[in-house]
């Protein structure tokens, strides 16, 4: 008998919990998605280079996050309702964040690709002396 007590206490719950929830409107100044994919990759780099040397990244006073606002100008407020719009649109979320990779990889690639190139040449420069 407790049994379906469960199982009523458990749909009961389950039609609860799925009633509408209010979705992130579109703001005014809603960021493209191309522009968002770019704003995403620098703050990516940012994110990076502070993980690689805080110590150093903050020597240097560099403030990443807000050269990447002035860069693309816009705010910090602005970005972070777009952010939450996409959020929200698995489709065009998941669009966003597979340009972003894509973007990155490339861009690993090309420096992987000079390093390589700068490794054979200095092999060579060191085989003729």
């Amino acid at each position: 008998m407790w049994i379906y007590r469960v199982i009523l206490l458990s749909i009961v719950g389950a039609f609860l919990s799925c009633q509408d929830i209010e979705k992130t409107p579109k703001p005014d100044n809603l960021i493209p998605e191309d522009k968002m994919v770019e704003i995403l990759v620098d703050l990516a780099k940012v994110d990076a280079a502070f993980s690689i040397s805080s110590k150093e990244y903050k020597k240097r006073g560099v403030v990443g996050r807000e050269m990447i606002l002035k860069k693309y100008d816009i705010d910090s407020v602005q970005l972070v309702k777009s952010n939450a719009y996409y959020a929200e649109d698995f489709k065009a979320n998941q669009r966003i964040y597979e340009k972003v990779q894509a973007q990155l990889q490339k861009e690993n690639d090309s420096l992987r690709e000079l390093s390589d190139k700068q490794k054979q040449e200095e092999k060579g420069d060191s085989a003729k002396k």
